[in-house]
């Protein structure tokens, strides 16, 4: 995939390689708008221009806070050409989080997309000199100097005038170990760090993506479903870029489900959690299904989730095949070459599931601090339950303790402005201590075992792992999220977060919409559901690790009451102040204290 080793070079490789008349789409009043990649390298390098008249120039940092669309990586590409630093911010980001961000990143010019993402901004605009946008209202006496991106575009093409060959200067100018972005980490343990990742970082992860995902770009289509400011989707989107195939942005993620059926993709990025969702919803159909329909359902998803060989003859998976398996993938578009999982843990039986009716899955596993990719099944080789072998270039080894860490071209440059932050977790000789529990087979294949700060002991001492069993309960499609309480408790007890809709389908199912959620919650048949739920879950896990008490909360956890993060891990610290009383009610009914 070319020979390029900064975003500059990267571009100029794409725009030499590929004429793709649908390279980047987006969704705009319904109607997908198509840029081609020569209009994108345009409106790349007139951004690009329009920001050096503003005096960006290598060093200074340029924010973002958008959702996902080709103008998002346009203006990217476009502060990275000048040899600027790009810092994406997630559009949901917390205020306190943007202020914090803005300050230490030292970001003076921001550009912003769309009304809802202009709440936080046009609060704090005296943060910055300049403000770029598209599509938002703005009282004509702002703190900041607001301009439209068309008008930053026409900015560049007056440098231009004067300076045909500036462009071409000032992106080769671009060295491989500059700094390209500063990426906010998700901040579930304490403040958010800001990742140095260079260039360098950047691109040597879209050389080894190639030659482990070759992608055919007359064929290829990919649905872009997850933030831009996460660093896993980021790098994917940079991959598609390179790899010359169409881009489709997806403009609500609740209607992931239409775009597949709509645009056929065959390569999407997810993280588990939307991988989850899907299944809920196959098994929803199947609950729904005529008395027949639901029994030959029954027996493929059963066999779906078989490990026993027995149950897997040539003639069982063809009839499957035939009757239920090519209508689920068809209902995913029927074209899926790649589906890349990342971002959390993924359940091996669920990974299992989608594999055996023939959706291609591969996990993978990294950090914001290893740009993000450190291992990952591919094609060639793939192993349920792991996270794959070593990227190319990229070394793995598991410490005394059981960590896992990892060195390469990827690992990040440091923690901007902490460099006790960076000391931490960065050896001299370049090895990053991921703060993950894992164990490499014999194949080189890595598992994750935990995470070393949510490893949680019991007053007795026994030591429990809450991943793996969160990930159980949230199997039920009424469990949008779960949380295992057990740190100095005698017993182990969980939080059920219910997934709105699903409750509300129930209730209407079940003839209670006279009921409040919260009385809903604690009904007797929701109660009895609950109760299957929990023995099923305890069925497979030491005597130690069985919960023995649970609270169903009716609505599911929020981003803006700090429970989530932005990428929707769960802050703990904060759910278990937020829910104190509920967790202490659960121990005092059990005469346990903490």
């Amino acid at each position: 995939m070319g020979n390029y080793d900064t975003l500059p070079e990267m571009l100029r490789y794409v725009v030499s390689s590929y004429h793709n008349s649908f390279a980047f789409n987006d969704r705009i009043e319904g109607n997908w708008q198509a840029i081609s990649t020569e209009a994108f390298a345009e409106m790349v390098r007139r951004l690009a221009l329009g920001l050096y008249s503003l005096g960006i120039r290598p060093g200074v940092s340029v924010a973002i806070l958008a959702r996902p669309s080709t103008y998002w990586v346009a203006m990217d590409l476009a502060i990275t050409s000048n040899g600027a630093v790009t810092v994406p911010l997630f559009h949901n980001v917390s205020e306190e989080n943007f202020l914090h961000q803005i300050r230490n990143s030292e970001s003076k010019i921001l550009f912003v997309d769309g009304q809802e993402q202009w709440q936080i901004p046009q609060k704090h605009q005296k943060e910055f000199t300049t403000i770029i946008t598209r599509s938002i209202h703005h009282n004509q006496e702002a703190a900041a100097d607001i301009i439209g991106f068309s008008v930053l575009m026409e900015r560049g093409d007056q440098v231009s005038k004067t300076n045909p060959g500036l462009f071409t200067k000032i992106s080769n100018d671009v060295k491989p170990d500059d700094l390209a972005t500063i990426i906010y980490t998700s901040g579930s343990t304490g403040i958010p760090k800001g990742v140095e990742l260079t260039h360098r970082n950047i691109t040597s992860q879209l050389h080894a993506a190639s030659s482990q995902f070759p992608a055919d770009p007359s064929k290829g289509v990919a649905l872009s479903c997850l933030p831009l400011a996460h660093v896993f989707e980021r790098m994917v989107m940079y991959f598609h870029v390179a790899s010359g195939i169409s881009v489709y942005y997806a403009d609500d993620i609740r209607r992931v489900g239409k775009l597949f059926l709509e645009l056929k993709p065959t390569i999407t990025a997810m993280v588990p959690r939307l991988l989850e969702k899907i299944y809920n919803k196959m098994e929803a159909g199947l609950r729904e299904a005529s008395v027949g329909s639901r029994l030959i359902g029954q027996w493929a998803f059963d066999l779906a989730h078989s490990d026993n060989p027995g149950m897997w003859s040539d003639w069982q998976h063809q009839l499957a095949e035939k009757l239920v398996f090519s209508k689920l993938r068809n209902h995913l578009g029927g074209r899926l070459e790649a589906v890349i999982v990342g971002g959390a843990a993924l359940a091996p039986d669920l990974c299992r599931f989608f594999l055996k009716i023939g959706v291609p899955i591969f996990q993978g596993y990294g950090l914001t601090e290893s740009s993000p990719v450190i291992a990952a099944n591919h094609p060639e080789h793939n192993k349920v339950g792991s996270v794959g072998q070593a990227f190319p270039e990229v070394e793995i080894r598991i410490s005394d303790e059981g960590e896992v860490l990892a060195r390469g071209p990827n690992i990040m440059r440091g923690y901007h402005k902490d460099p006790e932050g960076t000391a931490a977790v960065l050896s001299e000789d370049g090895w990053l201590r991921t703060g993950d529990m894992g164990e490499l087979d014999d194949d080189g294949f890595l598992t994750i075992t935990g995470r070393i700060k949510e490893i949680q002991k019991t007053s007795n001492g026994k030591m429990v792992s809450p991943i793996p069993i969160e990930q159980k309960f949230c199997k039920d499609s009424l469990i949008d999220q779960a949380m295992i309480i057990a740190d100095g408790r005698r017993f182990v007890s969980c939080l059920l977060f219910a997934d709105e809709q699903e409750l509300s389908q129930l209730k209407e199912r079940l003839g209670k919409k006279n009921l409040s959620d919260e009385q809903f919650a604690s009904c007797p048949e929701v109660h009895k559901q609950m109760e299957e739920l929990l023995a099923e879950v305890n069925k497979g896990l030491n005597h130690w690790e069985q919960v023995r008490k649970y609270h169903l909360i009716a609505s599911p956890l929020r981003i803006d009451t700090n429970e989530l993060t932005p990428t929707l891990k769960m802050r703990r610290k904060a759910i278990a102040e937020n829910y104190k009383e509920v967790i202490e009610t659960m121990y005092r009914e059990s005469g346990d204290t903490p």
